[in-house]
């Protein structure tokens, strides 16, 4: 059964390559919907060349302040750019928690072309801070963000953390249409 999330607003920040359509996030936007959130999938642009600068832009208008009520997910390259805007808020505003599914903060070998987005480190104390609700999500199989990456960010936030085994990076062609393990573990937000 799942609770009443009237009161809850849920971001989802999609990844490189990706789009609001793309996905599982379809399908959890339905959920939550059902359950009476507010859902907001920001088609953020040029995802085929994404900028760190325009990304963090399109946060900015999207969710201009954070609250207890706002539930962060974000999936990959969505997920250093959700904690960038997590940061990039005043001091003392917090959140009702984020998801990181197959989040990485560190180059990837294979995709230097997004480097830009991990150029500057985390405040990984100040992420904590901002909520008790931390999770990550991630494959032991994913070929795009090595599992370790994910396993390493999950460590320095300190997040709940569940292992999918062969997940992969969670992507429509892999199966990943749905996702109910995901829309579990929010329940929890």
């Amino acid at each position: 059964m799942m609770p009443d999330f009237s009161s809850k607003q849920f971001v989802i920040v999609h990844g490189y390559m990706a789009s609001p359509e793309a996905h599982w996030f379809p399908w959890l936007k339905a959920q939550l919907e059902q359950a009476r959130a507010a859902v907001h999938v920001p088609a953020l642009p040029f995802s085929q060349n994404p900028d760190p600068q325009l990304w963090a832009e399109t946060l900015e208008t999207v969710l201009p302040h954070l609250n207890e009520r706002t539930v962060l997910v974000g999936h990959s390259l969505g997920c250093v750019t959700l904690l960038r805007h997590v940061l990039s808020r005043p001091e003392g505003e917090t959140l009702g928690g984020y998801v990181l599914v197959s989040g990485f903060d560190q180059p990837l070998q294979t995709l230097p072309q997004l480097d830009a987005f991990t150029a500057r480190p985390l405040d990984y104390a100040d992420l904590q801070r901002r909520t008790a609700f931390r999770a990550s999500v991630f494959s032991d199989n994913d070929q795009i963000v090595a599992p370790q990456l994910s396993r390493a960010l999950a460590a320095a936030l300190e997040t709940t953390t569940l292992e999918v085994p062969g997940g992969g990076h969670f992507l429509g062609r892999e199966g990943y249409e749905q996702f109910p393990a995901l829309l579990d573990l929010l329940r929890q937000a």
